[in-house]
């Protein structure tokens, strides 16, 4: 079984974004910080792709991201 989080990961990097750029890893590490939970050997590509491809967040440089 999976960890079950209160929201689905978008929500949690829009909150814990906020309106400060970012880099993957750090946006992964301040989710886990906001208090998300993963089992995944993974998670930093699963952030990745979705600063990418969800639409709510502009890529200001090369790896590093903020909220539209």
């Amino acid at each position: 079984a999976h960890p079950r989080n209160d929201f689905y990961l978008l929500e949690a990097l829009k909150r814990a974004m906020g309106g400060k750029t970012m880099s993957v890893t750090e946006a992964a590490d301040a989710v886990l910080k906001a208090g998300y939970s993963t089992t995944s050997p993974s998670f930093r590509q699963i952030v990745n792709s979705t600063l990418i491809r969800s639409g709510a967040f502009t890529r200001v440089e090369r790896g590093r991201y903020r909220l539209k």
